[in-house]
């Protein structure tokens, strides 16, 4: 059944306590406390050490939201939208909902100065970048890396099988971090090497990572500022979620930086969400639009068109060779001219 419009409304006014709903869940792992079936709330309680009424209460709460279900007997148990908030489960989004909050709840207070002066909404929170708060907490850089490390095992898969690869000896994963995206397509093309280039504090957990997924033999790391240069020799320069971080004048820097490194005819892949030319209702629209909104106010950056990122690849030296959609990232591809 469609909602009712003054439903649609409140749901739209109410996003802020669901959020914050969703995120204690994720904390107090009540997801994966249900994994294996219905629990009361004093059952959960004893299992958090949380109060079993106000824990009760928010049970509740999570229930109206569809991530839980009360049971006949006052019990409660996951839905399949609570199952994603689970640790481990295919298309988790626990590791998205707890680096998103509390940091960006705090960025996007400032939206109307961002719209109004242009700064990021981040930038005024905290005082610094989102770059600048990662260096100096640590706690927030391991949540903030375990998502990214969860995105990118998501969309493995896709680019492995959906790119050629059967005439490429050597890839280089460009701010690779820990090397999630190259050891998947070493995974699934056993006659490729990777070399994975990024700051020094991107790679610090890179070779134990590489070693965990029986790859490190095929890899190499190296320390890169990819604004200035990154590694030749490679066949395949792969980029995800790069370009989204920055204005053009740097995603040329990027882009550019990787050219000079490449040899005529080597390819470069851009894995990002491609906003439509035209916006819907529907959820992968809406998924795409609301991260170009948090690109702006967390970085002052955005997300592009297919046409938009084309037009930034000719004119850092590549010839447009195509594009992989799919149902949340898809793959822009240029060569090296």
């Amino acid at each position: 059944m469609d909602r009712a419009p003054a439903d649609a409304a409140y749901e739209l006014v109410n996003g802020f306590r669901a959020s914050q709903l969703v995120r204690l869940a994720a904390q107090l792992r009540i997801p994966d406390l249900l994994a294996d079936g219905p629990l009361s709330a004093e059952d959960v309680s004893t299992a958090t050490g949380i109060d079993a009424d106000r824990l009760h209460r928010v049970l509740r709460g999570l229930v109206g939201l569809g991530v839980l279900v009360e049971t006949e007997e006052g019990r409660f148990r996951n839905t399949e939208v609570g199952n994603l908030f689970r640790e481990g489960v295919q298309g988790s989004r626990r590791a998205m909902a707890l680096m998103l909050l509390p940091e960006s709840y705090r960025d996007w207070d400032h939206l109307m100065e961002t719209m109004r002066t242009g700064k990021p909404g981040h930038e005024i929170a905290h005082g610094g970048s989102l770059w600048d708060s990662l260096a100096r907490d640590a706690d927030f850089a391991g949540r903030f890396n375990q998502a990214m490390v969860s995105g990118t095992n998501e969309i493995v898969e896709f680019v492995a099988a959906g790119s050629d690869f059967s005439s490429v000896s050597v890839i280089v994963d460009v701010g690779g971090g820990n090397g999630a995206l190259a050891a998947g397509i070493l995974q699934a093309h056993p006659h490729l090497r990777a070399i994975i280039c990024d700051l020094p504090a991107g790679l610090a957990g890179t070779r134990e990572y590489l070693s965990r997924q029986r790859v490190s033999d095929r890899c190499t790391t190296v320390e890169a500022d990819f604004f200035k240069t990154v590694p030749m020799g490679g066949d395949v320069y792969l980029l995800k979620n790069i370009i989204h971080d920055w204005d053009d004048e740097h995603a040329t820097l990027i882009l550019s930086a990787c050219r000079r490194a490449s040899a005529r005819g080597a390819r470069i892949l851009l894995i990002e969400r491609l906003l439509p030319a035209r916006v819907t209702d529907s959820p992968e629209h809406l998924n795409a639009v609301m991260m170009d909104l948090q690109m702006m106010v967390q970085l002052g950056s955005r997300e592009r068109t297919l046409a938009e990122y084309r037009a930034l690849l000719e004119h850092a030296g590549y010839e447009f060779g195509g594009s992989l959609p799919g149902a949340l990232y898809g793959v822009v591809e240029g060569v090296a001219n």
